[in-house]
């Protein structure tokens, strides 16, 4: 074989793959033994080799067998190398598709050119290799990177179907290209499928774009309701939690007075009366008013499923921060915890820890609870709910790392010993410095 079809056999064999891998880095890899998505991507670039043979061994009825043949594997490699929904894993396979073909269209073009203008095959391999190696750097360093949304895809029916409609007219134009355009000796025959080519992939950015920002826009709107309906739900807490108090505090002393008038003989009935109302001493008392009202209020939810709720906190560290947020993290966050515990048959293993301290210049917050099972996580990281949903479940921990966020702060969740941890940091800031959080939307 002959250098230059050594080297175009080459490439049609690892260029989709290298294709691939541009769009997996930066996604959320699949966890697990590394010698699956090597073995996987292997047996792809293999396949990839072999389809030449099959296609001639069928004739001219298999022509468009390759193009079939190279998305399976592509979707394929995807799918081996990260934890994307089918939808998103066939989105990266027709975006690698795209960069695979452009790549070998204009590769085919420098050839031809450098070829026709009287060059070497050692000149037209090196400025076909040059600029395949441009293109696919431009791509991974650009398109590849800034495309996901928080290092996953979120692709509907609607948008899969038009990128499928523009990865067909594409490898149409690709199929043409090889059967005739290719075969002639005019330059511009060579140069105008791959402008054309060009410019189907410039259509799939641009959808991609506008759905991209119809996702976070929704997923926005959505988090600012949510915050709106918490700031709500924190006035009414705030405002129960104080008749609460108030009324606890009255009935102890009532409690009190009843015990020196009716004697002994009645001390078990007050005594028992008095415990029904021990809820006052029970109270949190962090330092810091918000997070009190919301650990007095899932108290009183941790009360009636029998689970016991611990907290250490310095609460004057959560000082800087935006009353509502901080509602939101710890209201999310306890409601998270609950709904774990409450699933655990046996009340004794029913616990909740919250931590709250400061460590290494960070402001650290810490809830960990027993689980029983484990939990799925969403390409995000963060757990997927398993409720029935109308489309408002599972955002509980995305409000709580959409709060955090605008501190500065991050989240990280994991399931380790049998045991969830949410845990969030935040730089600690100097007294008499509120943090100013970004403005809503």
């Amino acid at each position: 074989m002959q250098p230059l079809a050594l080297f175009v056999t080459i490439w049609r064999a690892a260029g989709l793959w290298l294709a691939a891998l541009l769009f997996v880095l930066p996604l959320h890899r699949r966890t697990g033994p590394v010698w699956r998505a090597v073995l996987g991507t292997s047996a792809c670039v293999a396949a990839r080799c072999l389809l030449p043979l099959l296609t001639q061994r069928l004739g001219p009825a298999a022509a468009w067998l390759p193009y079939l043949a190279s998305f399976l594997l592509a979707a394929a490699a995807v799918a081996l190398c990260t934890s994307l929904s089918v939808t998103a894993v066939l989105y990266c396979a027709i975006w690698s598709m795209m960069l695979y073909y452009i790549g070998d269209s204009l590769i085919v073009t420098a050839i031809h050119t450098v070829l026709a203008g009287g060059g070497s095959p050692q000149a037209a391999m090196a400025a076909a290799l040059a600029l395949a190696a441009a293109l696919y750097l431009l791509v991974g360093l650009t398109l590849a990177r800034f495309m996901p949304v928080n290092h996953s895809y979120h692709i509907g029916p609607r948008q899969l179907a038009s990128a499928f409609v523009l990865l067909v007219l594409l490898l149409l134009l690709v199929h043409l290209s090889r059967v005739g355009w290719y075969q002639e000796e005019d330059w511009a025959l060579w140069v105008f499928p791959l402008l054309i080519e060009i410019y189907c992939a410039t259509l799939l950015y641009l959808q991609h774009e506008l759905f991209k920002k119809s996702y976070i826009q929704q997923d926005l709107d959505m988090l600012n309701r949510l915050w709106a309906q918490q700031k709500a739900q924190y006035s009414l807490a705030r405002r129960n939690i104080s008749l609460i108090n108030r009324k606890c505090h009255e009935l102890k002393h009532q409690i009190r007075a009843m015990h020196a008038m009716l004697g002994e003989e009645k001390a078990d009935y007050l005594d028992e009366l008095e415990q029904s109302v021990r809820i006052y001493d029970a109270i949190a008392k962090t330092g810091n008013e918000v997070l009190d009202t919301v650990l007095t209020e899932k108290s009183l939810v941790c009360e009636a499923s029998q689970i016991q709720a611990h907290c250490v906190a310095d609460g004057h560290l959560l000082d800087f921060m935006d009353p509502v947020d901080l509602y939101t993290i710890f209201a999310n966050a306890m409601d998270n915890a609950i709904e774990h515990v409450r699933g655990i048959q046996t009340p004794e293993h029913r616990i909740i820890d919250v931590l709250v301290y400061a460590e290494n210049k960070l402001l650290a917050i810490q809830i960990s609870n027993p689980i029983s099972g484990q939990p799925s996580f969403g390409p995000d990281g963060l757990p997927v709910s398993t409720k029935p949903g109308d489309g408002i479940h599972g955002y509980g921990l995305k409000s709580v790392r959409h709060a955090v966020q605008k501190y500065g702060g991050f989240v990280t969740v994991k399931v380790e010993d049998g045991c969830f941890h949410l845990r969030i940091l935040l730089p600690v800031r100097s007294q008499g410095t509120p943090g100013k959080p970004a403005p809503q939307g």
